[in-house]
């Protein structure tokens, strides 16, 4: 399992539509804290949190290489009360000194762990991401369905929208107990606007002439949001103005691909065969069309 610049990297070399992608991959601070993929940062964090006496366990999710079930000292029963997410993280801290490092870390572990802000959010870190539904299962396991529920909603294949606070320190799933009696429909809205702000962000790397992915650079872990906002698709059909498809096999970054090209679904299945087969912040085998305003699985 690897970084996406190494991916990408042998995703090009690999094939040979693709050109070459050595630049993504950036030089290395000599004094880094190096973690290979989410695997390893989670083991580094399930370290911490077992020396802590404020926590009673915590255990690696066998289906999510990113995760870990948290159960905290202050837990009323002995089963998992937080479900933690290395994903972003990891995101935070590529390129960072081992001191900055270490700093983001601790303050990941401090936000989602230590403290207690069930009831009080700021708006203006609400966004819409997309996760697979099997994440939505594993919280609903943890916090329950319903009133203490993670916000959510259906969106296409085996996707699901979810709704999380994109704070400084972390990126943790909104739930229903924290709305403030906010109705879907408005969190909907204010998320969207939210992710409309970050488009500035975006980058595109143009891996062929018929293959682009696009990144929100400086926080890939909410990238597949950009399929919600309609910016973002405005700028797919400049660049692919007979129509694309697209895949998301990975949480950090978004494949687009021009339907011109005859072997296009070929194409964007080897990639997100790769992907799988890498195993590193999994996302969606399926491959997408938008047809008439709406996200659709294409039939291969």
């Amino acid at each position: 399992m690897r970084g996406l610049a190494k991916y990408l990297g042998t995703l090009a070399r690999t094939m040979v539509a693709l050109v070459s992608l050595s630049g993504l991959a950036g030089t290395a601070h000599s004094e880094e804290l190096k973690f290979e993929d989410v695997a390893a940062l989670r083991a580094e964090v399930i370290s911490r949190l077992k020396a802590d006496h404020r926590i009673r366990e915590a255990v690696p999710d066998p289906n999510d290489p990113a995760r870990v079930n948290v159960i905290r000292a202050i837990a009323a029963e002995n089963k998992p009360d937080i479900l933690l997410d290395v994903t972003n993280l990891l995101g935070r801290i590529r390129g960072l000194s081992a001191a900055d490092t270490e700093t983001q870390i601790q303050r990941f572990i401090n936000a989602l762990v230590f403290a207690n802000t069930a009831s009080n959010f700021d708006p203006a870190d609400l966004i819409a991401n997309i996760r697979p539904r099997e994440y939505i299962d594993a919280l609903n396991q943890i916090q329950g369905e319903d009133d203490s529920g993670p916000v959510y909603e259906e969106f296409v294949g085996d996707l699901v929208i979810l709704y999380q606070i994109n704070s400084k320190d972390a990126l943790s799933s909104m739930l229903w107990s924290s709305v403030g009696g906010r109705t879907l429909e408005k969190l909907r809205q204010i998320a969207l606007d939210n992710i409309n702000r970050k488009l500035s962000n975006i980058r595109e790397d143009r891996l062929s002439d018929g293959v682009s992915t696009f990144i929100m650079e400086g926080d890939e872990a909410i990238s597949p949001a950009l399929i919600l906002t309609e910016k973002f698709w405005s700028r797919v059909n400049f660049r692919f103005p007979e129509g694309a498809f697209v895949a998301i096999p990975r949480r950090d970054c978004i494949f687009v691909f021009d339907k011109r090209q005859p072997d296009a679904t070929q194409i964007a299945r080897k990639v997100i065969d790769m992907a799988f087969k890498d195993g590193a912040d999994l996302l969606s085998e399926d491959i997408f069309e938008r047809q008439d305003g709406k996200l659709q699985v294409v039939a291969e």
